[in-house]
């Protein structure tokens, strides 16, 4: 049961501090998954898992305020039952993205309650009652973490062996789709980051990052500190420019 409420205190603070601490990124599944692994006494393996999944849900951002995973809920089980059960990645990300899609519509759900008595805060708007709407804002919050972390505190108490049980029910054959889709959930994540984040103008870095990492044999860590000053390096250039004129 400890360590029920611990990933439970590990998933409030991760809602947390991306509602209420200005979208910290401190909720992304790199982070809680290695405390979820923390809590577990089994920290690098937490790491690991947790940032295989970031790769996987890199992509995952909300669009025009859809949400698009509960990706905090989805780590912490996934990192937990793959742990404890001493199955692999695989077996994490096919817990995972069940209960992140499942998380998002429950927290989904919730909003659409919620804009239903949104209506009252257009009255104090009105009025001029300012701190009536920050209270109900809080208010309906803490009310939805509250629930959100129940759950996760639930689906921890009732303990391993009920998600063993599940695990070995299911066909060889699907597993080894899910271990396949998992070497694909990786590329699948950068090309949904590329989607959001492309331009024509950033064609020539593209392949400058390809041809260092193909043909050069540069590992992650150099390619992003020759990327990061040329970043800086624009970055003054164009400040330069503006002092000039």
């Amino acid at each position: 049961m400890t360590t029920a409420l611990l990933l439970g205190l590990v998933y409030a603070l991760a809602w947390c501090s991306d509602n209420f601490a200005g979208s910290s990124y401190m909720d992304r599944p790199i982070v809680v998954g290695a405390l979820t692994g923390l809590v577990m006494g089994r920290f690098t393996e937490g790491l690991i898992i947790g940032g295989t999944m970031e790769l996987a849900w890199m992509g995952f951002l909300p669009y025009a305020g859809m949400i698009t995973g509960e990706t905090r809920i989805g780590a912490i089980l996934g990192t937990y039952f793959a742990i404890s059960t001493g199955n692999s990645f695989e077996v994490a990300i096919s817990i995972a993205l069940p209960v992140a899609i499942l998380g998002a519509n429950i927290s989904t759900t919730f909003n659409t309650i919620g804009s239903y008595v949104m209506h009252k805060c257009d009255g104090w708007a009105a009025e001029g009652e300012f701190e009536k709407i920050n209270r109900f804002h809080i208010c309906y919050g803490l009310i939805k973490l509250l629930f959100m972390t129940s759950l996760v505190v639930l689906a921890v108490w009732l303990g391993t062996d009920a998600i063993t049980n599940l695990i070995n029910m299911i066909p060889e054959g699907i597993m080894n789709g899910l271990s396949k889709a998992s070497d694909l959930l990786p590329a699948v994540g950068f090309a949904m980051l590329i989607n959001i984040m492309w331009d024509k103008r950033f064609i020539p870095l593209y392949f400058v990052g390809f041809a260092a990492a193909a043909y050069l044999g540069l590992d992650v860590m150099a390619i992003t500190i020759i990327t990061l000053c040329l970043a800086l390096y624009r970055m003054f250039m164009k400040e330069g420019e503006a002092d000039y004129e």
